[in-house]
């Protein structure tokens, strides 16, 4: 009967495994290095808002006025030339991923990723039925002659990168990778989705521009977000672009939620104007960098010569390369059964092997540095098990 009723698309869809393994981060004795969740020990408290019953109205679909011009400060800032009208806010950055899919692919396109790549940017290009071709990346980025086999052999309607702290990998691009990405865009006329939700989380000095920045003619949208910075719960985000796709994304912006929760719009609006936004975001930086130290040395301590695993310049996330013949399917459920939960690097895959099984990626974001000691603990003991096993 279902198969009758519902669309191939529907019947295809899978959930995301993040969502699914959140109901165990809601139990008390769990320790979650699973979720991408920021600490709400650390979110500052709502501002008081004046004439609130603005919000309770219904608003313009392109978002708040006030609250569109301080993201385009924001984004001019962070070097991408922009003017209010050219804002959308979205309910999150993960709606801005899907309006952005909707007027762009369909099921004849093709659109390139970094290998691994975002998991629910994997469940949204399916969704759309697109071809999703991934590209091969190293510790400084897309590698451009890679990225220009792939234009040149697969003709992609749009390439989506995360270049600051990438999720899951947590890479930083460097300068030269993001001059010679965006030259390459301009001189093959594609797409470039730049996604961009933890360019604040930064921990070392390295470059940030967005691609955006030294694109000249190629196509853009830049996707941001307040979810990991301040509350994750009022789904704000917000998508950028060039002047070409500003109709479209509004007009499906309409069709699918005539507009952006007010409320949320209204208080991320009073807490910029505050000005202690620049304040708060130091005290993350300091704060999770301290919390990304004690992983680096809970991993050192206890899994040294066993996993690998590069120092995340920001973001949120480790990405952890297995001892060879231990499966990150197999460490999650008997981690879990101590009480720890992780997340398999078999998501992050659109083109999965069996090499794609070999990596979890673990979040220092939320957990205490005592919690992180203990779990990383009880995870290295769940390794040697497996691998004493295998002998």
């Amino acid at each position: 009967m279902l198969s009758k009723l519902l669309t191939p698309k529907a019947q295809k869809m899978e959930s995301s495994l993040v969502r699914e393994l959140l109901h165990y981060s809601q139990q008390p004795d769990i320790l979650s290095l699973a979720g991408g969740l920021p600490d709400e020990k650390y979110m500052p408290s709502y501002p008081a808002i004046e004439a609130l019953e603005v919000s309770q109205q219904y608003g313009p679909s392109e978002g708040e006025g006030r609250l569109r011009h301080q993201i385009a400060e924001i984004v001019k800032e962070r070097g991408v030339a922009v003017e209010d009208n050219q804002v959308l806010v979205t309910n999150g950055s993960q709606q801005a991923l899907d309006l952005v899919s909707r007027i762009v692919l369909d099921e004849n396109s093709i659109i390139l990723t970094e290998q691994p790549t975002y998991l629910a940017a994997i469940q949204v290009f399916e969704l759309q039925g697109a071809q999703i071709k991934d590209v091969r990346s190293d510790e400084f980025g897309l590698v451009p002659d890679a990225l220009r086999r792939a234009i040149e052999e697969y003709q992609p309607k749009a390439v989506y990168l995360i270049p600051n702290f990438q999720n899951p990998a947590g890479h930083c691009y460097s300068k030269r990778r993001r001059v010679e990405i965006a030259a390459l865009l301009d001189e093959k006329g594609v797409l470039l989705i730049e996604d961009d939700p933890y360019f604040d989380l930064c921990y070392e000095d390295v470059d940030r521009t967005p691609i955006t920045h030294y694109l000249e003619t190629a196509p853009w949208v830049y996707m941001g977000s307040f979810s990991k910075v301040l509350w994750p719960g009022m789904r704000t985000g917000y998508v950028v672009s060039c002047e070409a796709l500003v109709p479209y994304l509004v007009k499906i912006k309409q069709a699918a939620d005539l507009h952006t929760n007010r409320l949320g719009q209204l208080m991320i609006s009073e807490y910029l104007v505050s000005g202690a936004y620049p304040e708060h975001i130091k005290k993350l930086r300091r704060v999770y960098a301290q919390k990304r130290d004690a992983m680096a040395r809970a991993i050192d301590v206890n899994l040294s010569g066993l996993v690998s695993y590069s120092l995340p310049a920001g973001g949120m996330f480790f990405w952890v390369k297995l001892p060879s013949g231990v499966f990150s399917d197999r460490v999650l459920r008997q981690a879990l059964e101590r009480k720890v939960l992780v997340l398999p690097g078999l998501p992050f895959f659109a083109n999965a092997s069996e090499l794609s099984d070999g990596y979890l990626r673990l979040s220092f974001a939320r957990v205490s540095e005592e919690d992180v000691s203990n779990a990383i603990s009880i995870l290295a003991d769940v390794i040697k098990e497996i691998m004493d096993e295998s002998l």
